[in-house]
C-alpha cells in the first residue's frame, strides 16, 4: 500500500522584510500582489497572489533575507545562492520588465529551459531570492 501525502499544497509563505510598508508597496507596484488589509504599525503585511494564495511580509529587524548556499546548480560547482520559493507567472516577460523597470536585481534573462517552461530569477529589496517560472 502506498502512502497518501499528507500535506496537499503550500497555502501561503512568509517573508521576512526590513520595512513593512515600503516592501508592501513594492510588491504591489512590482509584482502586481494585491494588500488585503489596512496596514497596521508593527504588523506584517498580507498580499493576495493571482491564485488568491497568501504571501505575507513580515518585519525582521536585522534582515536576514531568504536565501541559503547548494551545490550542483552553478556551471563552475561553486555554490549557489538559492531561492527557496519559485513562483508562477502567466506572463514572465511582463515580470521581467518590471522588475528591471523598478531596478530590482535580476539574474540574467529569461530562461528558456525547455520542458521546465521559463525562468526568472530575481531579489526584493530586502535581497529576499525567489524565482519565476512559465509553462512552455
Amino acid at each position: 500500500m502506498e502512502n497518501q501525502p499528507l500535506l496537499k499544497k503550500i497555502e501561503c509563505a512568509y517573508v521576512p522584510v526590513s520595512d513593512v510598508p515600503a516592501a508592501a508597496d513594492w510588491y504591489g507596484n512590482v509584482l502586481g500582489l494585491r494588500l488585503r488589509s489596512p496596514l497596521e504599525p508593527g504588523r506584517g503585511a498580507i498580499m493576495i497572489m493571482g491564485s488568491g494564495q497568501w504571501l505575507f511580509l513580515l518585519p525582521s529587524p536585522g534582515g536576514h533575507p531568504l536565501q541559503f548556499a547548494t551545490m550542483g546548480w552553478a556551471e563552475t560547482g561553486a555554490p549557489y545562492e538559492m531561492f527557496p520559493l519559485c513562483f508562477e507567472t502567466d506572463d514572465i516577460q511582463a515580470l521581467e520588465a518590471s522588475l528591471r523597470g523598478a531596478g530590482a536585481w535580476v539574474e540574467n534573462a529569461i530562461r528558456n529551459e525547455g520542458s521546465c517552461g521559463f525562468q526568472l530569477t530575481f531579489k526584493d529589496p530586502d535581497g529576499n531570492k525567489f524565482q519565476a517560472w512559465q509553462q512552455p
